[in-house]
């Protein structure tokens, strides 16, 4: 789109009766939203059956809007603050997230899974190659229920591929024409699949959660990195790969020996008396420099050269 372009946008959101999704008229009151109501028959939105977690919500928005769709499309979860939003962006804040997503970006790749972090979900994720002794159960639930036949199910006719992945947790942005590059009677299918599958509601939305990206970029895995997602996608941009992950050593470091100090007790400190004020204060100097890098970072995104230098090569 030309610079300066005002593009429309939705939020569709999934919610339960008894979840609030206040914050979203509280932080983002121009915004227009589809919330439905997954548990409620007689909500203004709901679903056809309360099954696949979000999926069943995003695939009932997109069959019903499908000729009168905004420029972008947003698919956020209810809660605002989450373990795997983006801990940059105030901390994990959907409302943040939202306001700061770059349309340009959405529109130019037409997919974009809004975390940007890749674990969980990324490298290869979802292993439909492997003999069922080596799934991994206890690190990715809910691998076991992805099996060929799933797939062969959902696309008959596609070759399984090795693999899926894309980081988590099933909140993406997608532009108009992207999500119109496959017919609609393609999501009709997906959600009566989801309606008929013997894989309970939770394994079901799970099978979805590593499918969107193959279903609206046709790569099996999506990974983008990590600081062109943060950069292009959302204006905090610290130059390079190299400069974020220098950035994010020192939040981790940062993280373990807070932990360390939580843990640490008097046994622990015999002979050494000053340890753990040494460590409080390595603490308390990381937490000044990451306040600093995380400063200079979102005012060098302000700056639309900085944000393209960043950007991927490909669309």
């Amino acid at each position: 789109k030309p610079p300066g372009y005002n593009y429309t946008r939705v939020l569709v959101v999934p919610k339960t009766k008894y979840e609030s999704v206040e914050w979203i008229e509280e932080e983002l009151p121009d915004l227009p939203t589809a919330v439905y109501t997954v548990d409620d028959v007689f909500a203004k939105l709901t679903v056809p059956m309360n099954k696949g977690h979000e999926a069943m919500v995003y695939l009932t928005y997109i069959i019903d809007h499908y000729d009168k769709l905004p420029d972008t499309v947003l698919f956020f979860h209810a809660e605002q603050f989450a373990w795997h939003n983006n801990p940059l962006l105030n901390d994990g804040d959907s409302a943040e997230a939202i306001r700061r997503l770059s349309d340009d970006r959405v529109a130019r790749m037409g997919y974009m899974n809004t975390r940007c972090h890749h674990d969980p979900g990324c490298p290869d994720w979802i292993h439909l190659d492997r003999p069922d002794v080596d799934l991994e159960e206890k690190k990715k639930a809910g691998e076991e229920d992805f099996t060929i036949k799933v797939w062969r199910e959902l696309f008959p006719g596609e070759r399984a591929p090795p693999s899926l992945a894309q980081p988590c947790c099933a909140q993406f942005a997608v532009s108009r024409d992207r999500i119109r590059e496959t017919p609609r009677e393609k999501y009709v299918f997906w959600r009566l699949w989801l309606m008929n599958t013997e894989l309970d509601d939770h394994s079901s939305g799970r099978v979805f959660e590593y499918l969107w990206q193959y279903i609206f970029t046709r790569n099996y895995q999506y990974c983008p990195a990590v600081h062109t997602c943060y950069c292009d996608g959302f204006g905090i941009c610290f130059g390079s790969s190299k400069a974020f992950d220098a950035f994010w050593s020192k939040v981790q470091e940062k993280e373990w020996l807070k932990g360390e100090t939580e843990r640490i007790d008097s046994h622990d400190l015999e002979g050494e008396p000053n340890r753990l004020g040494n460590m409080m204060h390595q603490v308390t100097k990381l937490e000044k420099d990451i306040d600093v890098e995380l400063r200079q970072a979102y005012e060098r995104g302000g700056d639309p050269f900085n944000r393209l230098i960043e950007a991927e090569k490909y669309e």
